[in-house]
C-alpha cells in the first residue's frame, strides 16, 4: 500500500472514530436528558387572533411536578421593553404516564376586553419545586391591533458562527405590510456589541417580507474573526421592533502545536505532551478543545491504541516498545480544527542474562566442572529487563546449540550418548522477541584428562636428552679404554 493510500485510510479511520465518539456522546446526552426532560407546548399556533373570551390550552411533559407558582404573562413589544400588561395562574389537570415521564394538560383563560387591542406575546412559565423553570411563547393578536410581533430564535447570544449567520424565528403583523431585515455590525468587544447600532453602518444586511416563520442565512465567510452584533428588525409603516444579540465570528482555524519528547526507552516514566502553545488567533486559547490519538505505525489501518479528549496535555506510557504516531486535533469554538502529528520511538530494552549453574554464578565462555551427582540445577530466573517485561521473560535452553527445553529454572541431567564435555546455552527472550544469551562449557564430574600429546613429546625429549648427556660423560671418562701407541720408529 502506498504512503498516500495509508494516509487516506488512517484519516478515514480517524474520522469514523470521531463520529462514533460523537454519536456515543450524543446518545448518552439524550439518555440523560430523558431522565430529566421538560417540554412545554401550546395547542394553538403562532398568530392566533382573539376577539372574545378564549381558553388557550397546552401540555407539560416532565419528570418534575409543576408548582402553583406557574404563571402566564402577556407582553406588549411596541415599547421595546416587553411591558407586561396582563398575567395570571396556569391551571393544571391530573398527570398521566408518558413513557418514563408524566404529562399534565393545562389551560389559560383569556379575556380580550380586559386586555384591549394588542399585538402581543403570550408567555407561559412553569416552575418546579427545585426552583428550575421552563418557558414558551407564542404571538397573539387581541381585538383589532396594529403593529407587528417579532419572536426571534436565532442566532443565539454569544454563539459561535462561521461562514454564515442564520436568522430564524417568527414574525407578522395584523394584515399590514411588514419588512423584516437582518444585519451584522462589527463590535470592539462583547460589552460594545448591540450598543448604539442605529448609528452604525451594517457590515451585511438582508431584507424580506414578513409573514410567519422565517429563516435566512447571511454570508460572513469573508469577515475577520471578532465580536459582532446580529440584529433582526421588523418595520410596519412608521413602527419598528428590533432584536439584537452579540455573536462571535470565527472563520480561521486554530494552529495546533505539540511539544514533548520524540524518543524514550521502554519502561521509562510516562511521556508528557503539551499542546498549550496551540492558538486561535483573535480568540486565543480559552475555547480550544483537544483530541489526542495514538497509532501504532507497525500496524497501518489498525484501530488507534487510545483516543483522549478535552485536555491540552497528554500522558503516554512507555510499556511497549515500537514506533508510534501521536495525532493532535485542536478544535475551536466554531468547530474549525487543525491537526498535527509527531512520531515517537520507544526503544526496547534487551534482557540482561544472569546464569547460575550448580550453585555457581557463571559468565559467558566459562568452563564449569559439575559436582558429583546425576542432576544439577541451572537457573536464569534472576535475569533482568525493563519493569514492564520482567515478568514475561522466556528462557530457552540449548545443548550444543540444539534446543532442549524452556523455563528459567531447570534441573539438568547429562544427556545419553554425549561426550563428557558439552556447551550449555540459555537464551532469555522478552515480549518483543529480543534476546540475550550466555554459553558455558559443562564438564562431567567423571571426566578424566588424557595425557596431552605435548606433554608426551616433552617427556620423550627430556629422556632422550638425559641419555645423550649420560653417554657423553661415559665417552670422556676413558678409564678402561686402552690408548693406541704408535710403533717405534727405527
Amino acid at each position: 500500500m502506498s504512503y498516500r493510500a495509508k494516509n487516506v485510510a488512517r484519516q478515514a479511520l480517524f474520522l469514523t472514530l470521531l463520529m462514533a465518539l460523537a454519536l456515543v456522546s450524543s446518545a448518552q446526552t439524550v439518555a440523560a436528558d430523558e431522565e430529566e426532560a421538560s417540554f412545554l407546548g401550546f395547542d394553538v399556533e403562532n398568530g392566533i387572533r382573539i376577539s372574545e373570551p378564549t381558553i388557550i390550552s397546552g401540555s407539560l411533559v416532565s419528570s418534575l411536578e409543576p408548582t402553583t407558582e406557574s404563571s402566564w404573562s402577556i407582553f406588549d413589544q411596541t415599547s421595546g421593553e416587553n411591558l407586561v400588561i396582563m398575567s395570571g395562574i396556569i391551571s393544571f389537570g391530573e398527570p398521566v404516564n408518558y413513557g418514563n415521564l408524566l404529562k399534565w394538560n393545562w389551560e389559560i383563560s383569556m379575556e380580550p376586553d380586559a386586555i384591549g387591542d394588542c399585538s402581543c406575546v403570550l408567555q407561559a412559565t412553569v416552575s418546579h419545586a427545585d426552583e428550575s423553570s421552563i418557558s414558551n411563547q407564542i404571538a397573539i393578536f387581541i381585538g383589532n391591533p396594529s403593529g407587528a410581533i417579532l419572536l426571534p430564535q436565532g442566532p443565539v447570544g454569544e454563539s459561535w458562527v462561521k461562514d454564515q449567520v442564520v436568522f430564524s424565528g417568527w414574525s407578522d403583523s395584523n394584515d399590514s405590510s411588514a419588512i423584516l431585515s437582518f444585519s451584522i455590525i462589527s463590535a470592539y468587544s462583547l460589552v460594545d456589541s448591540c450598543q448604539g447600532i442605529s448609528d452604525s453602518s451594517p457590515d451585511s444586511m438582508y431584507s424580506t417580507n414578513s409573514s410567519g416563520p422565517y429563516s435566512s442565512a447571511v454570508d460572513v465567510s469573508e469577515f475577520d474573526d471578532g465580536w459582532y452584533s446580529a440584529r433582526t428588525m421588523i418595520v410596519v409603516e412608521s413602527e419598528s421592533l428590533s432584536y439584537c444579540v452579540p455573536i462571535r465570528i470565527d472563520n480561521s482555524p486554530p494552529e495546533s502545536i505539540i511539544s514533548g519528547a520524540s524518543e524514550a526507552q521502554e519502561g521509562d516514566s510516562a511521556l508528557l505532551f503539551d499542546a498549550g502553545s496551540s492558538d486561535d488567533g483573535f480568540w486565543g486559547k480559552g475555547d480550544l478543545y483537544y483530541i489526542w490519538t495514538v497509532l501504532d505505525k507497525s500496524r497501518p489501518g489498525a484501530a488507534p491504541i487510545s483516543i483522549t479528549q478535552g485536555e491540552s496535555t497528554f500522558s503516554m506510557d512507555t510499556h511497549s516498545s515500537g514506533e508510534f504516531e501521536i495525532l493532535l486535533r485542536v478544535v475551536d469554538g466554531s468547530g474549525l480544527h487543525s491537526t498535527t502529528s509527531r512520531t515517537i520511538n520507544i526503544a526496547n530494552v534487551i534482557p540482561s542474562v544472569k546464569l547460575v549453574v550448580d550453585g555457581k554464578s557463571v559468565t559467558h565462555g566459562d568452563s564449569v566442572r559439575l559436582s558429583s551427582g546425576t542432576s544439577w540445577d541451572i537457573d536464569a530466573s534472576e535475569s533482568m529487563d525493563s519493569t514492564n517485561d520482567i515478568n514475561g521473560l522466556r528462557c530457552v535452553w540449548k545443548i550444543d546449540n540444539s534446543p532442549v527445553n524452556e523455563g528459567c529454572e531447570r534441573s539438568f541431567t547429562w544427556p545419553e550418548n554425549e561426550s563428557q564435555k558439552l556447551i550449555l546455552t540459555v537464551e532469555v527472550i522478552d515480549d518483543d522477541d529480543e534476546y540475550s544469551f550466555i554459553s558455558v562449557e559443562l564438564v562431567h564430574p567423571d571426566y578424566s584428562e588424557d595425557l596431552p600429546l605435548g606433554l608426551v613429546v616433552l617427556v620423550v625429549s627430556a629422556a632422550f636428552l638425559a641419555s645423550a648427556i649420560m653417554f657423553r660423560r661415559r665417552s670422556h671418562s676413558g678409564g678402561d679404554i686402552p690408548k693406541w701407541q704408535p710403533e717405534d720408529q727405527n
